[in-house]
């Protein structure tokens, strides 16, 4: 049984959608939230959206073809993992930085940054797993032919 071929694609978009919510949220999130926020927010969020997807699929990137469930899977999660780990670092890392130089507390900070980083990267990993992994099949593509 072969993988569908949308699957890289419907992660990276659902991925990029909460993203770019959280990305949304954070610029506009002190605002008061009335309805018409949350429209300026569900029409910034897909528009921001639409357009990473749009230059993350352009030539038939993320697309798979004839590709088996089984190894497809144990790649795209072993990828997930590793760029959860990587991005949870260096996520925490920056907010540990930036944090720190504001409340110049450690602790304080510390704990702030890890809890950025942990939950930042539980939406960002999936599309750059998607991505990691589309490069990965394509390398033993080109290698294989």
């Amino acid at each position: 049984m072969n993988t569908p071929t949308q699957t890289l694609r419907v992660v990276f978009a659902a991925s990029a959608l909460a993203s770019s919510v959280i990305l949304v949220l954070f610029v506009r999130g002190r605002a008061e939230w009335t309805d018409a926020f949350w429209l300026q927010l569900l029409g910034a969020s897909l528009a921001l959206c639409a357009a990473i997807c749009f230059v993350v699929f352009r030539g038939g990137r993320l697309r798979l073809a004839a590709v088996p469930l089984w190894p497809f899977a144990c790649l795209f999660l072993r990828q997930l993992a590793l760029v959860y780990a990587a991005s949870a670092i260096a996520i925490t890392a920056a907010a540990l930085v930036i944090i720190y130089a504001i409340t110049r507390s450690g602790p304080n900070a510390l704990a702030l940054a890890v809890l950025a980083g942990l939950w930042l990267s539980l939406w960002l990993a999936p599309a750059m797993a998607s991505c990691t992994t589309w490069r990965a099949l394509q390398r033993v593509k080109t290698d294989g032919a």
